[in-house]
């Protein structure tokens, strides 16, 4: 009996230490909601210690749609780095050098927050407040597009910094579409710097593509950020294709300057015994693709689909930049010689030049084969049925 009341001792213990949902109650598929924010939107001349967020359920403390805690928010203008606090049900926000007096203040919860089940919140949300008698009214807004791609960033950073305060930083997110605002910043001249934060830690990297302009704000103001890899190294020839025989597709490995492309003079065609040289006619940037599929036709009598119309695709104001040329000969390359291809101080998008090379070379036409006759049918040969044996 001692034995079996152990046992049944520690059946129960692992069924209270067990961390299922308890039997009988709905499945949670709900993300976490706020119930309140401390201080209030709108507030003025608060001074609080901290800013805290409450949620109607315990959240987790480890965001799967972050590095961690503190990514998950957003303190505009930045005072030091922003210190994140679980409390189960809550969260307390701070920047590490607290709030600064008679400034107006921007608190951004990111998308990513979670509760234990993994139900995660897919929008965000701000509180605003001063510590000021005042709250700002001044606006920057605008889109940030990956240039080099010819697309927005999404969920990208945009930072705007007084020329006269370099230590105050504003600082959000662009959405899915690549649009931001800076709100309740007040009058200025600022250096906005918009760039695509690939890993997510809140910084800009060497390797990812930024932009910045000089905005003068009096009341609002709109600009466009056209962000691209500025990269120290230059641009290199990453592949030579073959058109034709008088036909070169050069491809290089980072866009190519918008203000000096090259030209013949810059490119060099020589042989594999370095005596046979061909000219280039001609440089220019490969034809736009205009191809356009025909819808298909529906069959008779079949009722007509529904076709919902896609969005628009946002394009930059500048023509994407180029990566690649397509290079005419004046005469054409011989089969089985290996050309090497040389292209001259080629410039990238900040200017830096690069020589760089590549082999090339004309396919061998493959040699024809003998045309197959269809077999000849020849009929079976026929045979006598046996004679009867006279006698």
């Amino acid at each position: 009996m001692k034995n079996l009341g152990c046992a049944t001792l520690v059946l129960a213990l692992a069924a209270c230490a067990s961390p299922g949902t308890p039997p009988g109650g709905p499945v949670d598929t709900q993300a976490p909601k706020i119930v309140r924010i401390a201080p209030d939107s709108a507030k003025t001349g608060v001074n609080p210690r901290e800013v805290v967020f409450e949620f109607d359920e315990v959240v987790n403390e480890r965001p799967a749609g972050a590095a961690s805690l503190n990514a998950l928010f957003l303190i505009s203008p930045r005072n030091g780095e922003t210190e994140a606090s679980w409390h189960r049900h809550s969260i307390s926000v701070r920047p590490h050098r607290g709030f600064k007096p008679n400034t107006t203040y921007t608190i951004e919860l990111l998308p990513g927050l979670s509760d234990l089940r993994g139900n995660a919140r897919n929008t965000g949300a701000e509180t605003v407040f001063s510590t000021g008698p005042t709250i700002a009214s001044g606006r920057i807004g605008g889109t940030l597009f990956n240039w080099a791609e010819g697309r927005t960033v999404a969920r990208g950073l945009v930072e705007a910094r007084p020329v006269t305060d370099t230590g105050t930083v504003y600082i959000t997110t662009t959405d899915s579409i690549g649009d931001f605002a800076l709100r309740h910043v007040p009058p200025a001249r600022y250096r906005v710097l918009g760039y695509s934060d690939d890993n997510h830690n809140h910084g800009i990297d060497p390797r990812e593509p930024f932009d910045s302009a000089i905005v003068d704000l009096t009341d609002t103001a709109k600009i466009e950020l056209l962000a691209f890899v500025h990269d120290s190294v230059g641009t290199r020839l990453a592949s030579v294709s073959v058109r034709d025989s008088v036909t070169l597709e050069l491809v290089f490995d980072n866009p190519l300057s918008v203000k000096t492309l090259p030209t013949p003079a810059s490119i060099l065609i020589r042989g594999s015994d370095s005596t046979e040289i061909i000219p280039v006619a001609s440089v220019t940037a490969p034809p736009a693709d205009t191809a356009i599929t025909a819808p298909t036709r529906a069959a008779a009598g079949a009722p007509t689909p529904t076709i919902t119309p896609r969005p628009p695709v946002r394009k930059p104001s500048r023509p994407v930049p180029l990566r690649s040329l397509i290079v005419k000969l004046t005469r054409p390359l011989r089969p089985k010689i290996t050309y090497r291809v040389r292209v001259t101080d080629v410039q990238n998008l900040i200017g830096v030049a690069k020589t760089s090379e590549k082999e090339v070379s004309l396919p061998v036409p493959p040699a024809p084969t003998a045309e197959k006759k269809p077999p000849v049918n020849v009929p079976p040969p026929t045979t006598k049925p046996p004679q009867p044996v006279k006698k």
